[in-house]
């Protein structure tokens, strides 16, 4: 059975990994359309995407713990999916 993820991550300048330890699910992560800038995602292996205001991308089968994050400090990114 698979468990919900349900989660809002506030953002700061700095990259940081989503949670501290292993955690694979399939989620989107949701760039509310009220932030004023980009929220970058990146792999730690050099690949990075950046997530315009508004948007939102479907990971499958991905280990939160494996991805780091980071945009203007106080604003948001939400990750709404289940455990894989």
């Amino acid at each position: 059975m698979n468990n919900p993820v349900i989660m809002r991550v506030e953002l700061a300048t700095n990259a940081a990994p989503f949670v501290p330890k292993r955690l694979v699910a399939t989620f989107s992560l949701v760039a509310p359309q009220g932030n004023s800038a980009d929220v970058v995602v990146s792999d730690g292996k050099g690949g990075s995407a950046d997530l315009p205001p508004g948007s939102q991308f479907r990971f499958e089968k991905v280990d939160l713990a494996e991805l780091s994050v980071r945009g203007k400090a106080g604003e948001e990114v939400f990750v709404v999916g289940h455990t894989a």
